[in-house]
């Protein structure tokens, strides 16, 4: 088994300026078996950011408005608003040491997947103190999918000891390549059980055909342009998030 420097990769999307009016959502993978980790998160303002109740942010989370693994709100205050500029989460007036997070206001930055946890990571042992906030590695193999809790559910079980001690319920998974239960192939599907011995998860598609072989799944990371709260806000720019992801490479 072989490591390398840790991969950093910096996730861009294109100009908007009205997603802190109209929330927009952005979804991405990670490379396979790593753990990842947000390590900043930018924004271009390039149409002043308006919150009469809460500022517009940028949330790295499981689902559409969860901020789990990263957090950055746009504003010196709850309600105030950055004007255009250049703005970078990790150059506010944060102290301490990873996992790095800024609570002028509440949630205003939170950086590295803090807070710290007692729950184990890909690599380590449980008890082993480490960020809640983690990226889940993925890239699970499939070995088996049979009926879930009932016709309307699969239960998919992957390869490993306890392949799937990060996964919970509601975080979206794209399944692919698998072959006879062809219907669990699908993209940004939610998990609704995990094995409390992590063998297998289950989603919402139907089991009607025997699994063959083969399949692939992937953890999908979801990045929210969160509106702001009261549906009053205005603004936009260009949105940044730098993850760091750490493990073994697994081509």
């Amino acid at each position: 088994m072989a490591y390398d420097v840790s991969d950093l990769e910096m996730f861009e999307w294109a100009e908007s300026s009205t997603w802190a009016a109209t929330s927009v959502v952005h979804y991405l993978v990670g490379p396979r078996g790593k753990v990842g980790f947000v390590r900043d998160m930018m924004v271009d303002v390039t149409t002043s950011m308006v919150g009469t109740t809460s500022v517009p942010e940028l949330q790295v989370g499981i689902s559409s408005g969860d901020s789990t693994f990263g957090r950055y709100r746009l504003g010196t205050a709850t309600a105030t608003g950055y004007n255009t500029g250049p703005y970078r989460a990790s150059a506010e007036a944060i102290t301490g040491n990873p996992p790095r997070t800024l609570a002028d206001f509440t949630g205003h930055v939170i950086l590295d997947g803090g807070p710290y946890t007692s729950k184990g990571i890909s690599g380590g042992s449980y008890g082993t103190q480490v960020p809640a906030g983690r990226i889940p590695a993925s890239g699970w193999v499939v070995t088996n999918v049979v009926q879930g809790v009932d016709s309307s559910h699969s239960r998919i079980f992957v390869q490993g000891s306890t392949p799937l001690k990060d996964l919970t319920v509601g975080m979206l998974v794209s399944v692919q390549s698998v072959l006879g239960s062809t219907s669990v192939n699908a993209n940004k599907q939610a998990v609704t059980a995990v094995d409390t011995n992590f063998q297998y998860f289950e989603v919402a598609q139907s089991f009607s055909t025997a699994y063959t072989s083969g399949g692939i799944v992937w953890l999908n990371v979801v990045v929210t342009l969160q509106a702001n709260g009261a549906g009053s806000g205005a603004g936009g720019g260009i949105p940044r998030v730098l993850i760091e992801w750490v493990g073994a490479n697994t081509p």
